[in-house]
């Protein structure tokens, strides 16, 4: 489950492209992934596994220079909701991203109940260029979500990233 979570999110950064743009912002509703957030666009969702019982996506929309993206992991099995748990899930996570450093590190915003949560500000050298990636990490009993902000780290924060990450609500 973890690793399906961190395999898309490697791949994703790999192949990111800061490409396209959108100016409305709509809500996207995710009724398999539990969740409702705001999107420049429609997202587009792409499926990282779908085995007995454990599903995961991404979905990402583009508003140049950014990326808006939710990957999310769905387990059938209840998982253990404590902070070792998430400590393993979040090291497991930027274990895939050797390249990425923490920078900043401090609760989640919006916090979500029966989820442990962080927001983090991550430093990328990902050659040719630098990303800077904003946002949180969510585990709870069947679901786990990255939801995240990336942009070129010689570009400034996108003054939407606040309003997406605020959005972020599971149903």
């Amino acid at each position: 489950m973890r690793k399906a979570l961190v395999g898309s999110f490697l791949v994703f950064l790999l192949a990111i492209s800061f490409t396209g743009q959108t100016d409305e912002w709509k809500r996207h509703r995710n009724m398999t992934g539990n969740f409702t957030a705001l999107f420049p666009g429609d997202p587009k969702d792409t499926v990282n596994k779908n085995d007995s019982g454990v599903e995961s996506h991404t979905l990402l929309a583009r508003q140049a220079p950014a990326v808006y993206t939710v990957i999310y992991t769905s387990m059938s099995d209840e998982q253990k909701v404590d902070e070792a748990t998430f400590q393993v899930f979040k090291n497991a996570v930027f274990k895939e991203l050797p390249s990425c450093s923490v920078n900043v590190e401090h609760a989640a915003e919006p916090r979500l109940a029966d989820f442990i949560g962080r927001w983090y500000r991550l430093n990328c050298d990902m050659k040719p260029n630098a990303v800077t990636i904003i946002g949180n990490l969510y585990w709870g009993k069947h679901y786990a979500y990255a939801v995240m902000v990336m942009f070129p780290s010689n570009a400034a924060e996108p003054s939407s990233t606040g309003r997406f990450l605020q959005s972020f609500a599971v149903l």
